[in-house]
C-alpha cells in the first residue's frame, strides 16, 4: 500500500442551522410573522483539507467545539459535507459513540454477531473470532446479560473488542480511550499499535497529549472549524501545548493572557522589575522544535531584560511530565550580581537529558539570588520538551540533573 492514499479532503466544509426555539405560545404565534431572526448558520468545518497515507495513524486535536468530531462522522459516512470533496479508500469501522450501534435488549453476545454481520462478516468468521473478541473485552460473565445493563465501561471494552476484529482498512475512535482503567487503556494501546503495523490507517481524537505521542504518526490540529496545521506528530505536538498553554486559543489576546497568567497548574507570575522575554530549545543540529533524543546535547537559551536595578538574578528551571511527575530539575549556576537595567542572556548547555521519549513541561523562575521566594518571572509548565526515540518505550523517565549553565550571563547588545 505504499504511496496510497487512505482519505483526501479537498476543502470540505460543513454547515448547520441554529435554530432559535419558541419558548412561549405567544413566540410561536408572533415570531414568525414579526421576527427578523430565524435559523443561523453555523460552520462546524470550514476549509479543510490534508492526504492521510495509508497504515499511518492520525491524531485529531483542538479544544471543544473546533470541529473534530464533526470530520470523524464525515469520514464515517454519518453525515456529508456541505462543499468540497472527501475520498474515502476502505471500509471504516467507527467507534463515535459508545454502544450508539448496538440494540438494548439484545445481550452481547447477540451485538458481538449483529455487528460484525452488519460489515460483512460471516457466521463461520464470527464464530472463529469469538473468543478472542470476549476475552479482551473482560466481560466472560456478562456476555449473555442485555446491553442495556451495561456501564458506559462495559459499552467500550465490547465495541473496542468489536472494532479490532473487523475486517476493515480503516478504523476510526472518538475519545474512545478516555473511558476505562488504566490496564484496559494500555491493552487498547497496544492493539491500536498492532492494528496499524498489520497496515490498517486509525483516526483517533485525544485530549491527551502523551497519547498522541504515544499512538500517533501524524496530527490534524483545528481550531473553529480551520486547519492550524498539519505534519508530523513530533513536530506538532511541542507547538500545541505551547499554544495552549499560552492562552492563543483566545480570540481576545488579552483575555487568552489573563486566562494563561491565572491557570492551574500552568501559568506566570511577572514583577516590574525583571523579565524573561523569549527562551529558546534547540537540538544539537541548532533547529528549534525539531527532534530531541534522549542521549543528545540540547541548548537552552533565555533572554532576560532588567528594566529596574535589582540585587542578582537567579535562574531555576525543572522538567515534568503532562501529568505532574517531576522529571528532572536544576540550577543555573550562573548568578547576575548585582543587575542593571538592560538585557542578558543566559544559556545553558546539556550533555543528556536522560528522559525516556515523550512530552516535557519546563518550568522556569528568573529569581533573587539569595531568596527564591522572592520572584521577578515565574513561567510554571509553559514551555514544551519533545524528547523522541523508541515509540514502544513509555515512562516518565527519571530524575537527573540537567547540568549547570556553561555561559552565566551575557549583556545583549
Amino acid at each position: 500500500m505504499t504511496g496510497e492514499i487512505a482519505i483526501r479532503a479537498s476543502n470540505i466544509s460543513k454547515e448547520f442551522l441554529i435554530t432559535r426555539r419558541s419558548n412561549t405560545l405567544k413566540e410561536m404565534i408572533v415570531r414568525p410573522k414579526f421576527s427578523t431572526r430565524g435559523d443561523t448558520p453555523f460552520k462546524a468545518l470550514d476549509d479543510v483539507s490534508f492526504e492521510l497515507p495509508a497504515g499511518r495513524s492520525l491524531g485529531i486535536m483542538g479544544h471543544n467545539g473546533s470541529g473534530k468530531s464533526t470530520l470523524l462522522k464525515l469520514i464515517s459516512g454519518i453525515s456529508f459535507q456541505t462543499s468540497g470533496n472527501l475520498e474515502v479508500n476502505g471500509q471504516v469501522a467507527a467507534l463515535l459513540e459508545l454502544g450508539a450501534a448496538f440494540q438494548d435488549e439484545f445481550t452481547g453476545m447477540e451485538n458481538i454477531f449483529l455487528q460484525c454481520s452488519i460489515f460483512g462478516m460471516k457466521r463461520e468468521e464470527i464464530i472463529s473470532r469469538l473468543d478472542d473478541i470476549i476475552e479482551f473485552s473482560e466481560l466472560q460473565r456478562f456476555i449473555h446479560t442485555p446491553v442495556k445493563k451495561y456501564s458506559s465501561g462495559m459499552f467500550m471494552r465490547l465495541a473496542f473488542a468489536i472494532a479490532l476484529n473487523l475486517d476493515t482498512r480503516i478504523l476510526v475512535l472518538d475519545e474512545i480511550l478516555a473511558v476505562g482503567d488504566q490496564a484496559f487503556q494500555s491493552k487498547c494501546q497496544e492493539r491500536i499499535n498492532n492494528a496499524k503495523e498489520s497496515g490498517r490507517t486509525i483516526l483517533f481524537v485525544s485530549h491527551m497529549i502523551e497519547q498522541v505521542e504515544t499512538l500517533a504518526d501524524d496530527v490534524l490540529w483545528l481550531q473553529q472549524g480551520r486547519v492550524v496545521e498539519y505534519g508530523p506528530a513530533e513536530e506538532l505536538l511541542p507547538k500545541y501545548h505551547q499554544k495552549t498553554m499560552s492562552g492563543d486559543f483566545s480570540s481576545n489576546p488579552l483575555e487568552g493572557k489573563m486566562r494563561a497568567q491565572n491557570a492551574v497548574p500552568s501559568g506566570r507570575y511577572q514583577s516590574s522589575e525583571a523579565r524573561i522575554t523569549s527562551v529558546r530549545i534547540t537540538n544539537r543540529d541548532g533547529v528549534e522544535g525539531g527532534f530531541i533524543l534522549p542521549e543528545e546535547m540540547v541548548t537552552i537559551s533565555i533572554d532576560v531584560e532588567v528594566t529596574e536595578e535589582v540585587p542578582g538574578l537567579r535562574l531555576l528551571f525543572s522538567l515534568g511530565t503532562v501529568d505532574s511527575i517531576r522529571a528532572s530539575n536544576s540550577d543555573s549556576g550562573g548568578i547576575v550580581q548585582p543587575a542593571t537595567p538592560g538585557k542578558y542572556r543566559l544559556e545553558a548547555r546539556v550533555n543528556s537529558f536522560g528522559l525516556k521519549p515523550g512530552i516535557y513541561l519546563l518550568t522556569l523562575l528568573l529569581s533573587h539570588p539569595d531568596d527564591i521566594t522572592i520572584a521577578y518571572d515565574y513561567q510554571l509548565r509553559m514551555h514544551a520538551i519533545s524528547i523522541h526515540g523508541d515509540r514502544t518505550s513509555i515512562g516518565t523517565g527519571r530524575v537527573l540533573p540537567l547540568g549547570r549553565f556553561s555561559v552565566p550571563s551575557l549583556p545583549v547588545q
